[in-house]
């Protein structure tokens, strides 16, 4: 636009010159002045059709161009409908994702209060059964501690049994030997008896050899089987595989028990 004006101003410059040309070629400055009036006015009429014309020309590309700015800045209805569309898909996408999150959350929430549940229950077994298994080991251990203390109270009432007997038979024994040391009694001759017939012998009982007398005290005799197995007996007593006690009394300088199936006498076994 700027070009344009320079143009008309150049234009109209030029006027002067044929102004001058006509002065110099001997026209008068009156006829000059007349003359230049209306080359003048033509300049300026043409200048401002001129710049009339510009500023139609410049409000009509402004126009076009506004126009065409407007055109392109407002989306076409069927653009429209396919972008609301894609939001709103878009939208009900993100509604489904989030209420599956949510869903998902949810789950997790109840399996994590699920697993807390099961791992209090858990402990609580484990300490019930730990508290059980403290208790029932208590009462094995006491029981325990019971039976050993009753048998160490057996064993030390069958030593001091045993010490008793070996006590009884050293002392038996002693008696033994003293009695045995001293001098033997006299013994009466019998008087000869005259019969007519010679009396019947009783028949010598037999000896029992499976058992021994070992010791002898205060009517007790202490007998010994082949199993070196002690056993105390007195008249009424039983025998193991013999039999009732009858006897115990002194043939000579041994002692014998006497029973219905023999005598039991000290055997050197």
């Amino acid at each position: 636009m700027t070009t344009i004006i320079d143009s008309a101003v150049e234009k109209s410059a030029a006027s002067p010159e044929a102004l001058l040309k006509a002065a110099v070629s001997g026209a008068k400055p009156a006829e000059s002045k007349a003359a230049a009036a209306p080359t003048a006015a033509r300049a300026v009429r043409r200048f401002d059709a001129v710049t009339m014309g510009l500023a139609g020309a410049a409000l009509a590309v402004g126009t076009v161009l506004g126009a065409g700015t407007a055109i392109l800045a407002t989306p076409r209805p069927q653009g429209t409908a396919v972008v609301l569309a894609e939001i709103n898909a878009a939208l009900e996408a993100n509604r489904l994702e989030a209420s599956r999150l949510a869903i998902a959350s949810d789950r997790l929430d109840k399996s994590v209060a699920a697993l807390k549940d099961a791992a209090d229950a858990a402990r609580s077994e484990a300490k019930a059964r730990s508290a059980a298994l403290t208790e029932k080991v208590g009462k094995t251990e006491s029981a325990l501690v019971a039976k050993i203390a009753a048998l160490g109270e057996r064993i030390e009432q069958a030593e001091k049994e045993q010490g008793a007997r070996l006590a009884a038979a050293a002392a038996q024994a002693e008696k033994r030997t003293v009695a045995s040391a001293a001098p033997p009694a006299p013994v009466a001759k019998p008087e000869p008896v005259q019969t007519g017939s010679i009396p019947d012998a009783k028949p010598k009982p037999a000896v029992i050899e499976s058992w021994a007398v070992r010791d002898v005290y205060d009517g007790t005799a202490m007998l010994e089987d082949r199993r070196r197995r002690l056993v105390e007996v007195a008249i009424g007593d039983a025998i193991p595989g013999v039999g009732r006690v009858e006897a115990v009394e002194r043939r000579g300088r041994e002692w014998v028990v006497v029973t219905r199936q023999g005598l039991v006498t000290p055997q050197p076994w």
